[in-house]
């Protein structure tokens, strides 16, 4: 997992990421600032840059491109919004 602050002014807090690579290689990252969850191609870098430039660019895919199930989905959503409200404000 990685968590990380954009800077982005999109909130007193900034705009705080959490991102995590699933078995399937894809990435499931939340921005916990603007409401935000994406599930981003297996293609995509696992870095700060690399899931940014994923979601600046709308690359995203569908859990059932890849056979997540919405319920283990959305437990992963659960818990990256929990690590993304622990990265520090700008």
């Amino acid at each position: 997992m990685i968590t990380f602050n954009t800077g982005r002014n999109y909130t007193e807090h900034g705009q705080r990421i959490a991102a995590q690579r699933v078995e399937s290689g894809a990435v499931v990252m939340v921005d916990i600032d603007r409401g935000i969850d994406y599930l981003l191609p297996t293609s995509t870098e696992f870095t700060q840059r690399g899931v940014m430039a994923a979601y600046d660019h709308n690359r995203v895919i569908y859990p059932s491109d890849i056979g997540l199930s919405y319920t283990d989905y959305y437990a992963i959503l659960g818990n990256l919004r929990a690590a993304a409200g622990a990265v520090t404000s700008v």
